[in-house]
C-alpha cells in the first residue's frame, strides 16, 4: 500500500486530492443510494440514538456516570460512542478495502494508498455529523457547553495518522490472511466494552486499568469528554 516513489502518504494525498474528493462523494452517496431519505439518514440515526439514550438511560433508569450529574449521562455516553463509531468505521472497512475495490487494484496506474484516505474522509464526514448532534444535544439536555468545546478537534487530530496506519496495515495483510476480516468485527466489539463508554475508568480496579489503556480509544474518549463536557 505504500507509494512507489516514497513521497509519503500526505504528499500522495495532496497529489490525488481531486480523485479522492470524487471517491468520497460517491462513497457517501452510495451508502444511502436507493433510500427515500438519502443522506438524511446520516443525521437521523445518531439523533435517534441520542434520543433513546436520553429517555431510557437518563429518564427511565436514572443512570449516572461517576460524579457527573445524572441529567448529563446520555451526553457523556453518546460522546464516547461517537469516538468508537469513528474508529469502527475506518478499521471495520480496512480489511476489505482491496477486495471491495478489486477493479481499481487491477489498474496499475491507480494509487492504492488513496483507498484508506477515502474511508477516513467518509468517516470524518459522519464524525462531523455526530459531533454536531452531540453539541446540539448537549445544549438541549444540559443547557450549556464549556468554552473548551472547540478543542475537540485538536484532541481528534492525532487519530488521523493512527487510523491511516492501521488501515494501510490491515488492508495489506488481509490480502494474504483472510482471517483478518473475521477477526476485525470481534476486536471492535471488544474495544467497545473495554473502553470508558459506559463507565468511568475510576470504576475499574487499579490492577486492570492498564489493560484499558491498551485500547487506543480510551485516551481519546477521556480527552474528548474533558474538553467537550467538563471544560478541562
Amino acid at each position: 500500500m505504500a507509494t512507489v516513489d516514497g513521497r509519503g502518504p500526505f504528499r500522495d494525498f495532496w497529489d490525488h486530492r481531486t480523485l479522492l474528493l470524487r471517491m468520497v462523494k460517491r462513497d457517501v452517496k452510495g451508502r444511502y443510494q436507493g433510500s427515500i431519505f438519502g443522506s438524511l439518514w446520516s443525521f437521523a440515526t445518531p439523533l435517534l440514538l441520542l434520543g433513546a439514550y436520553w429517555f431510557f438511560l437518563g429518564v427511565v433508569m436514572q443512570a449516572r456516570f461517576g460524579s457527573t450529574p445524572q441529567v448529563a449521562y446520555p451526553v457523556v455516553l453518546f460522546s464516547g460512542l461517537v469516538i468508537h463509531l469513528f474508529f469502527s468505521e475506518v478499521i471495520g472497512r480496512a480489511s476489505g478495502l482491496i477486495f471491495e475495490h478489486a477493479t481499481y487494484v487491477k489498474k496499475v496506474v491507480f494509487p492504492l494508498s488513496v483507498l484508506p484516505w477515502m474511508t477516513l474522509a467518509t468517516a470524518v464526514f459522519h464524525l462531523g455529523v455526530n459531533l454536531s448532534i452531540l453539541l446540539v444535544g448537549q445544549l438541549l439536555i444540559v443547557g450549556s457547553v464549556p468554552p473548551t468545546w472547540p478543542l475537540v478537534f485538536v484532541v481528534l487530530l492525532p487519530t488521523v495518522p493512527l487510523l491511516l496506519g492501521v488501515s494501510w496495515g490491515l488492508s495489506a495483510f488481509a490480502v494474504f490472511l483472510r482471517d483478518i476480516q473475521q477477526m476485525v468485527p470481534l476486536v471492535l466489539t471488544l474495544m467497545m466494552f473495554c473502553s470508558p463508554i459506559f463507565f468511568p475508568v475510576e470504576m475499574v480496579p487499579e490492577g486492570y486499568r492498564p489493560f484499558l489503556y491498551l485500547n487506543p480509544t480510551t485516551v481519546v474518549i477521556q480527552e474528548v469528554r474533558a474538553v467537550a463536557i467538563y471544560g478541562d
